[in-house]
């Protein structure tokens, strides 16, 4: 599963990438390191506005969740979705069904290699372009308290190429990245349910990204982690053999 990802890029190369503009009064500064759980806010590209960024909170609320409570709840149950199960999980399958596809950039995302009871981090990322997409999907919900909406999503994932085989070898999942082509695929409110789950279980090459350890500051819960240092390169010999 995929809960920590980089988006750091400067606004003009995220709006050159997809031709699209960020909302009136929003701006986006470059960000080395998110968190899932700390709920950050994403400039996504959907088909209701694709010349216009849709900013998000990550953690998907259904549509039909009733309390605060519980929307507080499942928000942190789907910060992933699996793709296969996209149509048929009660979280997903309205807003799949709904084609609320979202496109997701990320300059590269973090993913641990378990070795026993050790986890050590890695950073992933293209290695011929700054961006790539994720699929999503998005939904909007109501505070019945506050009549307040709330626009979230969830990071779609699948089983893992060859590369991230050997880094996340716990879970065997990957973020469904996206080639360029793909991207506008997806976005296509045309497509039948079977042409999206074809098209999301292709997998990503594993030669269009590369890899590297990093050091452990990115798990810390005392010092900050949207920082450089989160991204410089750091060896373990005991997993020295692994790319």
């Amino acid at each position: 599963m995929c809960y920590h990802t980089s988006l750091n890029v400067k606004q003009a190369v995220l709006e050159a990438r997809y031709r699209a503009q960020m909302p009136e009064g929003k701006r986006w500064d470059p960000v080395i390191h998110a968190n899932a759980y700390a709920v950050p806010v994403w400039p996504l590209v959907t088909s209701e506005q694709p010349h216009t960024f849709a900013m998000l909170m990550w953690g998907m609320i259904p549509g039909w969740v009733k309390t605060v409570q519980d929307a507080k709840k499942l928000r942190t149950m789907t910060i992933n979705g699996r793709y296969e199960a996209m149509y048929e999980k009660p979280s997903f399958r309205a807003a799949a069904g709904a084609e609320k596809g979202c496109l997701i950039p990320v300059s590269g995302f973090f993913e641990w290699h378990t070795q026993g009871k050790k986890k050590y981090p890695f950073y992933i990322r293209p290695n011929q372009q700054e961006i790539v997409s994720i699929a999503g999907l998005w939904d909007e919900w109501a505070d019945p308290a506050t009549g307040e909406v709330h626009s979230t999503y969830t990071m779609l994932t699948q089983p893992t190429n060859a590369l991230m085989a050997k880094i996340h070898n716990s879970k065997k999942r990957m973020p469904c990245l996206l080639t360029q082509e793909q991207e506008r695929e997806y976005l296509k409110k045309s497509l039948q349910q079977k042409e999206v789950l074809e098209l999301l279980a292709e997998a990503y090459a594993a030669s269009a990204l590369e890899a590297y350890s990093v050091n452990k500051l990115i798990t810390s819960r005392t010092e900050p982690t949207d920082v450089p240092a989160v991204l410089e390169p750091h060896t373990y010999p005991e997993i020295a053999y692994l790319l």
